[in-house]
């Protein structure tokens, strides 16, 4: 790492006029203290880690949440609605049968296992 001025450096300094003027001066160092201070936070902000993760998790939390949300609203207008209740049931019929088949199929393997 160089601690080498360049020209370029020495222009971007000499561009702004300077001042003898005490209030000035100190003006402009808050304003370079204020400006730093939100660079080293923005900084800060990238490296933190935990912090990305955990408003990672926040974000897919309230996603989650909304889509819960969202279907808990369809299911209960669903149920309210006397021909929608019987396409559901319809639809969750041959899932329901899946299920009843798989548990019988595997207590049937289970019987077997143990003889």
């Amino acid at each position: 790492m160089s601690t080498e001025i360049t020209t370029e450096d020495q222009d971007q300094t000499s561009a702004e006029p300077k001042s003898t003027d005490p209030d000035e001066i100190e003006a402009k160092i808050e304003a370079d203290r204020a400006e730093l201070a939100k660079t080293v936070d923005a900084l800060s902000a990238k490296l933190d880690v935990k912090s990305q993760a955990q408003d990672r998790v926040a974000e897919v939390k309230a996603k989650a949440q909304e889509r819960v949300a969202e279907v808990k609203g369809k299911a209960q207008t669903t149920m309210q609605d006397p021909d929608a209740r019987a396409g559901a049931l319809k639809q969750a019929a041959p899932v329901l049968a899946g299920i009843g088949a798989v548990a019988v199929l595997i207590g049937a393997l289970r019987r077997v296992a143990h003889k």
